[in-house]
């Protein structure tokens, strides 16, 4: 097999790829929302073709309305659970990335200016006036 007319046609069609990785990365993307997009397309369409089938089936058919009114609500409702998840965690993401720049560094305060004096004296304890005040009884035995 000669597999180099296939290789230089490819060639021209994607670049030169073999030289710069952040040209692969940014080719591996965009292949991704492409699929990522074709697959939400085809769950779209899925979903829809589903509620379709409740409605055409089950209530307007008259077999069992109410059953099929609790189909389409359960599954509106689970679609739209879905969708806040995904956004949810689509935001965290992105929240996370700003909390590094949104607080700035404080700066610390310069304590050598706020002291005139070095302190000489020791710092009193609690409880040295307080042990003068207790009376202690010494009993002792005679040891013989």
């Amino acid at each position: 097999m000669n597999l180099e007319e296939t290789v230089i046609s490819l060639a021209d069609q994607f670049g030169d790829l073999s030289d710069d990785p952040r040209k692969w990365d940014a080719f591996f993307t965009n292949l991704g929302k492409i699929g990522f997009g074709g697959f939400g397309a085809i769950v779209v369409i899925g979903f829809f073709w589903l509620i379709y089938t409740i409605v055409s089936k089950l209530m307007i058919g008259g077999a069992q309305p109410l059953f099929g009114l609790f189909l389409v609500l359960f599954l509106v409702f689970a679609a739209l659970t879905l969708v806040y998840v995904i956004y949810n965690e689509a935001n965290k993401d992105k929240k996370v990335e700003r909390k590094p720049n949104a607080t700035p560094e404080l700066a610390a305060p310069d304590t050598d200016r706020l002291l005139t004096d070095p302190i000489r004296e020791g710092i009193p304890s609690v409880i040295e006036e307080t042990t003068e005040l207790l009376k202690v009884e010494t009993k002792t035995r005679k040891l013989q």
